[in-house]
């Protein structure tokens, strides 16, 4: 079987990081492109962090990284550093990556890689969803072309009580995602909570390889891990990798549901909350797939074999 034509839509910091490292290691897919959207930590610093992964997965000046929308449609920017460290690689501050970002501007690439390989290409949706709404804005026929978009975003609130940081930093763009046209496969933070989280046993496995993408691995967590900790979770979470060693492995989802989602935009409490119409009960068509089990000691393993 081909691999699968994969860009990963990134703010890289965290997570994002071994997402990107699943996607650039694993022969299963094809990773065309990396695109920057806002998010997670102030904008330049995001596309070193991408940069520098690609240098360390070994694929150097082999997959380019394409800066994308700075800030959200309409709202402030709203980062996380407080989670990742003020440069989202656990307060790191590695050195620039030999390869630089690409000219060509994210949005823009998006639409041109959808439209050289239509019904071929999977997007992995892991920051705020600017960019693809940008791209849907340029290119109204992109969902169509598109022959799947994963989303990780949405369900139990993360940064509010209602809403889930992604969806929180754009909601607008969410909405409009959302309701485009995508066939969208949800991976939300409630399934990361149950399902997403690595404990002490699991991470004891990851140090055990001493290599040097296993330090790096707890190098970047660090302050996440830290910070997880602090709020009662009992380890690391793992909300983008679940996501992107999904597109690897598909049988890793072993519970899904088709779902209305739609995201609140205007709540003076409730900006950002992600609907999810388990039930059906607005009776509008469902929007997306919501993963809802999914296999956490396999996903565990295959991250184990990258960091190997």
């Amino acid at each position: 079987m081909s691999p699968i034509p994969l860009i990963v839509d990134t703010d890289t910091a965290g997570d994002d990081v071994f997402s990107l490292l699943l996607a650039l290691r694993r022969p299963e897919v094809e990773l065309l492109a990396i695109t920057i959207c806002n998010g997670n930590v102030p904008f330049d610093q995001q596309v070193e962090n991408a940069l520098y992964t690609v240098e360390m997965s070994g694929r150097s000046g082999q997959v380019p990284v394409h800066p994308g929308c700075r800030k959200p449609l309409l709202a402030e920017w709203v980062g996380a550093e407080y989670v990742h460290g003020k440069d989202g690689m656990g307060d790191s501050f590695f050195a620039k990556a030999r390869q630089r970002a690409d000219p060509e501007h994210a949005v823009d690439a998006i639409v041109r890689l959808a439209s050289e390989r239509p019904g071929e290409l999977t997007i992995m949706a892991q920051a705020p969803l600017t960019n693809l709404a940008a791209a849907v804005a340029l290119d109204p026929e992109l969902p169509r072309k598109v022959a799947h978009l994963v989303i990780m975003g949405g369900g139990v609130g993360n940064i509010t009580p209602a809403a889930e940081f992604n969806f929180y930093v754009d909601p607008e763009a969410a909405r409009i995602v959302l309701a485009a046209g995508f066939r969208v496969t949800l991976f939300t933070w409630t399934l990361t909570l149950s399902h997403g989280v690595f404990d002490d046993a699991r991470l004891a496995a990851i140090e055990a390889l001493g290599t040097p993408l296993s330090r790096f691995f707890f190098q970047v967590n660090r302050k996440a891990l830290e910070f997880e900790r602090s709020t009662g979770v009992p380890g690391s979470t793992h909300p983008d990798s679940m996501a992107c060693a999904a597109i690897v492995d598909p049988s890793l989802v072993l519970a899904s549901r088709d779902c209305l989602v739609d995201v609140e935009t205007r709540g003076e409490l409730t900006r950002g909350y992600s609907l999810i119409d388990r039930l059906g009960t607005l009776g509008r068509e469902p929007t997306a797939r919501v993963v809802e089990d999914y296999d956490t000691d396999r996903f565990h393993a295959m991250l184990i074999d990258v960091l190997r």
